[in-house]
């Protein structure tokens, strides 16, 4: 079984996912470029890997990818996000919402992301600056503050070693299913 893994990455949370999910299956991760993405020949891949951090909600680059599933939608498709958030029923249930997914005949995973406020470039640090000063200024009793003016100083890492095995173990029984 031959496998792509395809990934965006805005602080390299979703690249060291994606790396990990490759090793696994020994293959590599290719950073996912738009304009490599359109020429690409997706024919010689049995199935096909994508990861993206998340933004409001938003999969970064899954609208690029999913542009050409038409070619996919015979082959098999897994999908995994990261973000900050909790891992949960309910927030992978919006993320599908969020992002369509339900149109599509995909795996989809959320795993639990990092952050480093550090590594935000402009407006996305000015952004999260402006959104826990609001927070911390509105605190309505429930809001840890302490925590959230830690977020800006203490790098919070997390490493979903779960979430990546589940993958990796459908990504073994993918490739055991299609040899025999």
């Amino acid at each position: 079984m031959r496998t792509l893994v395809l990934y965006t990455s805005y602080t390299g949370n979703t690249k060291k996912y994606a790396e990990k999910i490759a090793m696994g299956i020994s293959t590599e991760a290719i950073p996912f470029k738009k304009s490599k993405w359109k020429r690409m020949d997706l024919s010689s891949y049995d199935t096909i890997v994508y990861g993206g951090w998340i933004c409001g909600s938003q999969i970064q680059g899954l609208d690029d990818f999913l542009s050409r599933y038409e070619e996919m939608k015979d082959k098999n498709v897994i999908v995994f996000c990261d973000g900050m958030g909790f891992v949960s029923k309910e927030s992978r249930d919006n993320l599908i919402s969020a992002n369509i997914l339900d149109l599509y005949h995909i795996r989809f995973y959320q795993l639990r992301g990092s952050f480093d406020y550090s590594k935000l470039r402009f407006p996305k640090n000015l952004m999260i600056r402006l959104g826990i000063k609001g927070a911390v200024d509105r605190n309505d009793g429930n809001t840890d503050v302490e925590f959230l003016k830690s977020i800006l100083n203490t790098p919070f890492e997390y490493n979903d070693q779960d979430g990546v095995d589940r993958i990796l173990s459908v990504l073994h029984r993918l490739s055991t299913e299609n040899k025999a």
